[in-house]
């Protein structure tokens, strides 16, 4: 008969301290204040999937190179979901996220949306050849106002199919500033209709961002068959954790650095707020939960 083996003991918390930038609303005359924490293993853990619910993105038009190796710099420490850029910037920022799990996004149809069906799938094709593995479509406006179901669903659908190939997600923006609620919840249908993993509130480049109202509504308008991501409008950790609620699962963000370090200095029993919301931590990242996920 075999004895049993001794009880293992677990291994002491790992300590270390971090100088990380507070939330806008906590700078000073221009100059960044920062806060210092001590991070244990499990804090580190909650940390880095809070940081996985991020798209950390630089798409402004007159983005430079050294803009966005700064912010693969960030996404990389932080753990993003992805790093979003241009185009133009994807081999950059893949060779700058060489060796971390950060994905490089990019975007197609951006930021209006109005090209044909083809020269989408085209576009597609080729930022995922330059390397990127996330892509943030926009959808067809015009197709979606007109009614014309049929253009709609191929100009998606024919992103989704070159997407496939890779294995990579597909997100589609709406830009609900622009929209009826009764387009809004054709679009969203129509997108979860067409194979997408993701609505999208917004390019945040036209005039409104994400409101809860919408994302409430884009959450029961897909019914479960793919996820919402909000973009524009989530300003502070208050807002993150309010758009969670009512249904977000992703953020695209320029401020993901704030957020992360105000997240970082919350309390346990304050970050147990955010937990029911957190990709499990076997997986590390909401793209895991999302695999995992059955589609309807």
């Amino acid at each position: 008969m075999k004895s049993a083996s001794p009880k293992q003991q677990a291994p002491a918390p790992t300590v270390a301290t971090v100088r990380s930038p507070l939330a806008t609303s906590r700078r000073r005359g221009g100059d960044e204040s920062f806060v210092t924490f001590e991070v244990t293993h499990e804090l580190h853990i909650m940390i880095r999937r809070f940081s996985s619910l991020f798209d950390h993105s630089v798409v402004r038009p007159d983005a430079t190179r050294e803009m966005v190796l700064r912010a693969a710099e960030t996404a990389g420490r932080l753990g993003t979901a992805t790093l979003t850029v241009q185009p133009h910037y994807i081999r950059a920022a893949a060779e700058a996220l060489r060796g971390t799990d950060v994905l490089v996004g990019s975007v197609v149809g951006f930021p209006h949306g109005n090209e044909t069906p083809a020269m989408k799938e085209y576009q597609a094709n080729e930022v995922l050849d330059l390397g990127a593995r996330e892509i943030d479509m926009v959808m067809n406006i015009p197709a979606l106002k007109n009614q014309e179901k049929d253009v709609f669903l191929g100009d998606i659908e024919g992103v989704v199919a070159a997407a496939a190939a890779h294995d990579c997600l597909v997100k589609v923006i709406t830009e609900n500033c622009l929209l009826t609620e009764a387009e809004k919840h054709r679009a969203c249908g129509w997108i979860a209709d067409a194979g997408a993993h993701f609505v999208k509130t917004s390019t945040a480049y036209a005039e409104g961002g994400a409101t809860l109202d919408d994302v409430r509504l884009m959450y029961q308008a897909v019914g479960g068959r793919c996820f919402v991501k909000a973009a524009g409008g989530v300003r502070s950790l208050d807002d993150v954790l309010a758009f969670l609620k009512a249904g977000a699962r992703r953020f695209g963000s320029t401020r993901t650095d704030q957020f992360v370090a105000a997240f970082g200095a919350l309390t346990a029993e304050e970050q147990e707020a955010f937990e029911e919301f957190l990709p499990p931590p076997a997986e590390g990242s909401v793209r895991g939960a999302i695999r995992d996920q059955p589609r309807e």
